[in-house]
């Protein structure tokens, strides 16, 4: 009973300090974000003292050249195009990794036998661990070459008939283009994908499928009408983290977009992300206004982000509501 009592007194006296430490834990991490937000918009102010912010997100040229009345001549500075090569880039990645993750998935978890899903799951957490950089050398030797030879050419030759954005003879193609960033960027996510819809899709009962199934509907069925409906957030989930992933991720991209100045007139032709334009343009800052320029150029990054991940914290929520319904 002596130990016992003092168990409990050491119990009471540790957790009042652990739920401290977790607490102070939590609000580091808040007060960090309010650090880097207010950060960011401090360092945008000398941007916004010559430009309104929709100036800044409407206008196409990175730099532009403005004649005052005076003679000198104001600089201005345009996001449009940065903002056009993110969506671009991160719309292709999501449009071919998607998909393909969310089936591989449904396979490792429903169909395969476990001497070939253990060592496939390992495989793609492996995949998941290789630096950005790697994909982005083999983007600029034999992969680009393949991509420019395949892919492009098919859908060049197809759809670029019907879609102006596809139109470009992909025969003497751009060394880099927006294209071939946003299909590294799908290769890169890929991983992402796969692991996290595999965990939603492990979630759901057993009982549910069982259930299904003795109601004489085939596994297919009970795959098709049970499981992914009850996974659908979780798997809505999975694509928007990767999609943030995309969005964000700047070694690989800048390394194979070409950072072309202006909206390009087809996928096929380089172009620029946000991530890109500031790894590109950090090292040539000449004046405040030009940095401040480049820190807007993060900041819209990091709310587009925010969103993101905003946007995933309730859809999870609301998937562990209806797993606890259920």
């Amino acid at each position: 009973m002596a130990t016992l009592d003092v168990q409990q007194a050491r119990s009471g006296t540790a957790d009042p300090l652990f739920r401290r430490l977790l607490g102070a834990a939590a609000g580091a991490g808040g007060i960090l974000l309010l650090v880097i937000t207010g950060y960011l918009i401090a360092n945008t102010l000398p941007l916004w003292a010559i430009q309104s912010p929709f100036s800044f997100i409407s206008t196409t040229a990175w730099i532009t050249g403005i004649e005052q009345a005076d003679g000198t001549t104001l600089e201005v500075y345009g996001a449009a195009a940065a903002l056009f090569g993110t969506a671009a880039t991160s719309f292709i990645a999501v449009l071919f990794a998607a998909p393909i993750g969310i089936l591989g998935a449904i396979y490792l978890v429903e169909f395969a036998p476990k001497r070939i899903a253990i060592p496939l799951t390992f495989l793609v957490e492996l995949i998941a661990a290789i630096p950005s950089v790697v994909f982005g050398l083999w983007a600029l030797g034999d992969l680009s070459l393949r991509i420019r030879d395949s892919i492009e050419w098919w859908i060049a030759s197809t759809l670029g008939r019907v879609i102006p954005w596809l139109a470009e003879d992909p025969g003497s193609p751009a060394a880099d283009s927006v294209f071939r960033a946003g299909f590294v960027l799908a290769i890169m996510i890929l991983p992402m994908i796969v692991a996290v819809s595999r965990e939603f899709l492990r979630s759901v009962p057993i009982s549910l499928r069982e259930g299904y199934i003795g109601m004489g509907a085939t596994k297919w069925e009970a795959i098709r009408d049970v499981v992914v409906p009850t996974a659908r957030i979780g798997l809505i989930g999975a694509v928007l983290l990767a999609l943030g992933r995309a969005i964000g991720e700047t070694v690989a991209v800048t390394m194979v977009i070409g950072n072309a100045e202006g909206i390009p007139t087809s996928l096929f032709l380089p172009g620029s992300t946000v991530a890109s334009k500031v790894a590109s343009n950090i090292g040539e800052v000449i004046s405040e206004v030009q940095l401040s320029a480049l820190v807007a150029l993060g900041l819209a990054l990091f709310l587009l982000s925010f969103v993101i991940s905003l946007i995933v914290r309730l859809s999870l929520r609301r998937f562990t509501a209806i797993k606890a319904v259920s």
